[in-house]
């Protein structure tokens, strides 16, 4: 049998202690070499420091180690992973004392940080003063401000000083795109991620992260952000909806924001900044096909419940429009003659003559 030791530790313990499903399990091990958890058939996965999946669930199991900064930003850490360091010191090393809870096997609890009373509490407070020399924990406590929300979790206010003064200094800056843009999707992922802009905004990073973002919280925004059926790319439309088109390129170049969340956001953008609510049939027709809402119509679907959420319209009315507009072929003009560019005409005029003859508060 081995003699090192295994516990439950982070999120799952956590997720537990609030009655929250647990998605994922990590796992710290204490008195083991890599050899040992080689011979029982884990792979090491784990560059920096010796990460392990099991052989059978694929849950990760990380040697217990303590980190040293030794340079700037989120990677400049030098990590001691040897089989005497103590589980007290590998928790001490995370970010917030709810995460810095284990449980033995036997169920047994270990919160050397008091996690649980911060639990009961609602705080997200950091572990130690080491909470600074990270960078990344400014995004990752905004990240739980948003996921927590709607169980009334504040930032303790000794911790948001410390972001605070890591905002001060230029750690930030060392962050990654793809850093930043991990982090800010998870915070898409809930119903609550105003609030992870809130405490950007209060840390005093919000400007330095997303530079130029322009972001309106409002009651009504809020409310819209709230709707559980909204995904993580209509949320960050929504919040996008301030900040002028071309400084909004510049922010998703800047972040590498993926091409579902940018498309959907620019084409919010550009749809308040050049159109109002009613237009005629033929700006009706050019924008409609600037969207391809023939050729895409789930992007469509996407698109039309964010702006009808934006104007107080329905739905039901954007989508009459394009089914408008998708009943009419090509193939039928062609029987009548018209080929090229005559064929391009031909289609557009019908279009326009179509929607012309709808009756709907979107058509003037």
């Amino acid at each position: 049998m081995p003699d090192y030791q295994i516990y439950l530790v982070g999120g799952a313990v956590r997720d537990t202690l609030l009655g929250l499903d647990v998605i994922d399990h990590d796992w710290v091990v204490t008195g083991a070499v890599p050899e040992q958890l080689e011979q029982q058939g884990f792979q090491q996965v784990g560059k920096q420091f010796p990460v392990f999946l099991h052989p059978k669930s694929k849950e990760e199991y990380a040697l217990a180690r303590k980190e040293k900064k030794q340079g700037e930003g989120y990677t400049g850490f030098i990590c001691d992973f040897s089989p005497d360091i103590s589980l007290e010191e590998d928790l001490a090393r995370r970010d917030l004392t709810i995460n810095a809870i284990a449980k033995t096997s036997d169920n047994v609890l270990i919160d050397p940080f008091n996690g649980q009373g911060d639990l009961k509490n609602r705080l997200l407070r950091h572990v130690s003063l080491a909470f600074i020399e990270d960078p990344l924990r400014v995004l990752r406590v905004a990240r739980f401000a948003a996921r927590f929300q709607e169980f009334g979790f504040k930032v303790a206010p000794e911790t948001m000083a410390l972001m605070q003064t890591i905002s001060a200094s230029e750690e930030l800056a060392t962050l990654s795109a793809e850093r930043i843009w991990k982090e800010l999707e998870k915070a898409l992922n809930t119903q609550h991620a105003d609030v992870f802009f809130r405490v950007l905004e209060e840390a005093n990073a919000l400007g330095k992260l997303f530079p130029d973002f322009i972001w309106q919280d409002t009651p009504e925004n809020t409310h819209i952000l709230n709707q559980r059926d909204l995904t993580p790319a209509q949320r960050w439309a929504i919040l996008c909806q301030q900040t002028p088109l071309e400084k909004l390129a510049v922010l998703h170049q800047r972040i590498r924001c993926p091409n579902q969340f940018k498309t959907l956001a620019e084409q919010v953008r550009t749809f308040i900044e050049r159109h109002t609510i009613p237009m005629n049939a033929a700006t009706w027709e050019s924008w409609l096909m600037s969207v391809n809402a023939i050729k895409k119509p789930q992007p469509f679907i996407l698109l039309i419940e964010v702006l009808s959420y934006l104007t107080a319209t329905k739905p039901e009315e954007w989508q009459k429009l394009r089914n408008t507009i998708a009943v009419i072929s090509a193939a039928s003009l062609m029987k009548q003659g018209f080929s090229g560019a005559e064929l391009g005409g031909a289609l557009k005029a019908s279009r326009i003559e179509a929607l012309n003859k709808q009756v709907s508060p979107f058509i003037c």
